[in-house]
């Protein structure tokens, strides 16, 4: 690989954004849409309503990503975005379909060899596809984060206050001061959740995407038909998941969490660590107590120097084969 083919072309940029630009817009639209009705949704439980509910399923809170005493507050509540089904789906869409395509979708259309015919390098080629896939995630990310900020400054909450009351000591039941009915208060949810406290949540979902797009990538770059590069990552994906929900089910099997890369998202455990006292911040380089031993940042970390290095194997594997003739 020669230094002077690093790089990306201008021409090859423009015609990826064009082929994107549809996919892009209608996830773009959802995430923003989703992020913002998923925030006006909290309000719609009572908080302690919503506690009394919880409670009844404990015994499943290992099969939860994070405590449910996070649970319990808006800030995690909010937080939860980050983990439903939607969001993770219209990223895996994205990098999948736009991973997928860097090399074995050119070949399918067979257009590959009349763009490589152009005075364009096969490194310059796969990093423009690169740069396209991976600024249009970054994007999603931040509307989706965008979403949620609207969400949260137009959102109004409102709360049930009971009146004064005293707790019985050995009786265990609370007695009422006065006679008064509970009262209602509203206020609106910036006062309790802060946008800004997502940023590594966001951060977190950028890199799996990322984790994602290179796997994708690297698969394309040997194949030459997509059906199959599509079918592959999402048979390793489900593996993983298999993986990963085995691990939490049961505690002999929990050491196949650690082969699992959804054991690396964590998007929600971050955010917490900003919440339990302001003593943490997810970017930091440190191990909070009783939060095992790697600090916040490894996991996300460690997702983006995998990603990398699938990018590479894709662009080693590009130039060294042989392109079949397009049928």
């Amino acid at each position: 690989m020669r230094l002077r083919d690093v790089g990306i072309d201008r021409m090859m940029v423009r015609k990826n954004i064009g082929q994107s630009s549809l996919l892009f817009s209608f996830l773009a639209v959802a995430l923003f849409a989703f992020g913002w009705v998923r925030v006006w949704v909290v309000k719609l439980l009572d908080m302690g309503q919503f506690q009394t509910i919880i409670e009844q399923f404990r015994d499943y809170e290992k099969f939860a990503p994070v405590s449910f005493d996070a649970l319990f507050t808006y800030t995690g509540r909010v937080g939860m975005t980050f983990d439903e089904p939607i969001v993770i789906l219209c990223t895996v869409i994205w990098c999948v379909a736009r991973g997928s395509d860097v090399v074995s979708g050119e070949l399918g259309r067979g257009t590959l060899e009349m763009l490589l015919s152009q005075p364009i390098s096969r490194t310059r080629f796969l990093l423009s596809h690169a740069v396209v896939s991976t600024a249009g995630l970054m994007a999603l990310c931040l509307l989706l984060w965008g979403g949620m900020t609207v969400g949260i400054e137009t959102t109004t909450l409102t709360e049930t206050v009971p009146p004064p009351s005293i707790r019985v000591p050995f009786l265990g039941f609370e007695l009422p001061l006065t006679n008064d009915e509970p009262t209602q208060i509203s206020f609106p949810m910036s006062e309790r959740v802060a946008p800004e406290t997502y940023t590594s949540a966001v951060f977190q979902l950028f890199v799996f995407g990322f984790f994602l797009l290179g796997m994708s990538s690297c698969f394309s770059s040997f194949d030459r038909y997509r059906w199959r590069t599509i079918g592959a990552v999402m048979t390793v994906y489900v593996i993983q998941l298999v993986m990963f929900g085995l691990g939490k089910a049961a505690e002999s099997l929990a050491w196949l969490q650690s082969w699992s890369f959804f054991n690396c998202y964590k998007p929600q455990k971050m955010t917490t660590l900003v919440r339990d006292g302001d003593l943490w911040s997810p970017w930091s380089f440190s191990t909070p107590v009783g939060e095992g031993m790697f600090p916040p940042m490894f996991y996300p970390g460690l997702l983006l120097v995998i990603g990398s290095v699938f990018y590479i194997i894709a662009v080693v594997r590009f130039q060294q084969r042989d392109l079949p003739a397009p049928l």
